[in-house]
């Protein structure tokens, strides 16, 4: 799970620097860039949703067992909604979603200008 937590951040990472970038160097190689950037983005998404919505290797209680421990700015959520296992599951399937949404986004916009 922490793979697949920090391949999300690596991947975020590079795509948030590369386009901008991709940006500056010209029009041709920004267009080459933003299709494969947010691609990647979606499918570290869904893959990191898919773990949580499945529980992989308990992810979801280890995810709502740290909600429960934790207390940002000394806030208890131990009683709160946020500390359960669906819920997290639930926010997992979002995430899912929309890293389908990143694909989908990222085919058409390669579609149109490739």
């Amino acid at each position: 799970m922490k793979g697949l937590f920090v391949l999300y951040m690596v991947v975020f990472a590079v795509a948030f620097l590369s386009v901008p970038l991709a940006a500056f160097t010209g029009r041709a190689q920004s267009a080459e860039v933003v299709p494969w950037t947010f691609g990647a983005v979606g499918v570290a998404a869904v893959l990191l949703g898919l773990a949580l919505v499945f529980d992989v290797r308990g992810s979801a209680q280890a995810y709502a067992g740290m909600v429960k421990d934790f207390k940002p700015m000394g806030v208890d959520y131990s009683n709160s909604f946020f500390a359960r296992p669906a819920y997290i599951r639930a926010f997992g399937g979002l995430f899912a979603v929309i890293g389908i949404m990143f694909i989908v986004a990222a085919t058409v916009y390669a579609g149109r200008n490739g």
